[in-house]
């Protein structure tokens, strides 16, 4: 049995979901860059490497958080995570749990992504604004 969502719920729940993921990308990319040579040695990565992932974490917050390019700041983000996770799994050899430093985390950010990238930033961001104020 399935049952509709009115629009405005809908739009909340993808804000909701952008919101977390503006968060989460804006702090991690702050954390890298203030010390970006003691994140590319953590992680076994190039400097120029890690500088280029620090600044793709705090465009995609931009985009999530206003939720303009959203879908592709969600496909740059999953393509992101899988990297991660492959990483995570088959580097570093890490457990499942984010305690033992496992991959469950970036593989709920790679699904909050999905969400974006698949069904767009919802009816609250301001490329809808906008259209409403232009009538597009």
């Amino acid at each position: 049995m399935t049952f509709v969502v009115s629009p405005l719920i809908a739009a909340i729940v993808l804000l909701l979901v952008r919101a977390l993921l503006t968060v989460a990308f804006a702090r991690e990319g702050i954390l890298k860059l203030k010390d970006i040579r003691a994140f590319a040695k953590n992680d076994g990565v190039p400097v120029p490497l890690a500088l280029v992932v620090a600044i793709a974490e705090l465009a995609a917050a931009l985009s999530f958080a206003t939720g303009v390019l959203a879908q592709w700041a969600g496909l740059g983000v999953i393509l992101l995570m899988l990297i991660t996770t492959g990483m995570q799994v088959f580097r570093w050899h890490s457990k499942y749990w984010a305690q033992k430093g496992g991959p469950e985390y970036d593989l709920l950010l790679l699904t909050l992504s999905a969400v974006i990238a698949v069904f767009g930033p919802g009816a609250i961001a301001i490329p809808t604004l906008i259209d409403l104020l232009f009538g597009r």
